[in-house]
């Protein structure tokens, strides 16, 4: 199980949340709040798998000087000792309920054919009139690369950035209501324009 964007999901991530058990479980740069480094773990069954394959000597097959960077390690603990802490995510939990929420308001008021899709502190705009479930079913809301460029380039020009891919939102602990309530409003002025200039 991949948690780099489900560890947002609360402590412990989807797994912890969903009452998961994953043979075999990587996070990527949120576990150091953005820096570059990485966990991995692997249940016993696998490590004892792992163990027995042979190797030469001096070769862990993990890697070497990359497995054990000093910086890296500083940033995850301090991730997860001051930064993801029950309090935190209880924060960026309510703040992405109030983001989905109204974003989602806006979309049914202005009859569009999007979603949002929500896991955790993390919500994204797809431009598809249902959640996807699977890779076949965001292939054309992920078409639809223009309209991804021009609501992106909308929002610079306001002033409201979002992760520069997709059209995906994170919540942390520092956001506050009227910026959930600046992007929506810049995203509901961009539908409008959208709505006039599809009209035409």
């Amino acid at each position: 199980m991949d948690e780099t964007h489900t560890l947002s999901t609360g402590p412990g991530g989807a797994a912890k949340a969903w009452g998961l058990a994953p043979d075999a479980l990587v996070i990527g740069k949120a576990v150091a709040g953005g820096f570059p480094a990485a966990v991995w773990g692997v249940s016993a069954e696998l490590a004892a798998a792992i163990a027995a394959v042979p190797r030469g000597l001096g070769r862990s097959g993990i890697g070497t000087t990359l497995a054990g960077n000093a910086m890296g390690i500083a940033a995850v603990g301090a991730t997860l000792r001051e930064i993801a802490t029950p309090d935190a995510y209880a924060v960026m939990l309510r703040g992405a309920d109030e983001l989905v929420g109204k974003l989602r308001s806006l979309i049914q008021a202005r009859q569009l054919p999007w979603c949002v899709v929500h896991v955790g502190a993390r919500a994204e705009i797809v431009f598809a009139p249902a959640p996807p479930k699977n890779a076949a079913d965001m292939r054309p809301a992920l078409a639809q690369n223009q309209l991804n460029h021009a609501l992106h380039l909308y929002l610079i020009n306001r002033g409201v950035l979002i992760a520069p891919f997709h059209m995906m939102m994170l919540v942390c602990p520092a956001t506050t209501s009227a910026q959930i309530d600046r992007l929506v409003a810049a995203v509901d002025s961009f539908a409008s324009e959208y709505s006039q200039e599809s009209a035409t």
